[in-house]
């Protein structure tokens, strides 16, 4: 196991649920339902509805947000390029190690695709809701959060296959 990687992962996730609760603390409490409505409007129609109600004060915050979520998205794509890569190795198989590489690639690809969505926004918000622009906002924030699930479903079956090999090891023991 290379203590790197772990030493990463812990550091990562440390510093992803700092980021976190100083994202909510910035956006004054902006739910994450509310953002995610408006990753996934995917018409400058839904964008202009949900943008209409909010005041100068509450588009501040949002823009706020947005501009940490710059530092989230860094901080969760190391994390999962580190928990993919850790529980590759964790699983002892030498398939899920192989995989672990492969998925640590797909977590910066969730980052990009984050940074692309967060760019697409604030373009949204300041300036206007170009039907290109809004929809390529809706592609990247669905493909980020589909790799963010595999890349997740992947760490956990990681975890299975090295829980798998402790109860082996157990089994043969005299």
């Amino acid at each position: 196991m290379n203590p790197a990687i772990r030493k990463s992962l812990g550091w990562s996730f440390f510093a992803t649920v700092i980021v976190y609760f100083l994202m909510r603390k910035i956006t004054n409490g902006i739910s994450g339902r509310e953002i995610v409505d408006f990753e996934m409007a995917k018409t400058p129609e839904r964008a202009a509805e949900l943008t209409k109600i909010w005041t100068p004060e509450y588009q501040q915050h949002f823009v706020n947000g947005i501009y940490i979520d710059f530092l989230f998205l860094i901080c969760y794509t190391i994390m999962l390029y580190s928990a993919a890569r850790f529980f590759g190795e964790l699983s002892k198989h030498y398939v899920l190690r192989k995989a672990g590489n492969f998925f640590a690639v797909l977590s910066i690809i969730a980052g990009i695709c984050d940074i692309v969505e967060n760019i697409g926004m604030l373009i949204t918000i300041k300036k206007q809701a170009y039907t290109t622009m809004v929809h390529l906002t809706y592609d990247m924030a669905l493909v980020k959060f589909s790799i963010i699930l595999i890349v997740l479903l992947f760490s956990i079956i990681g975890f299975l296959f090295f829980l798998l090999s402790l109860t082996e090891r157990k089994k043969y023991r005299i």
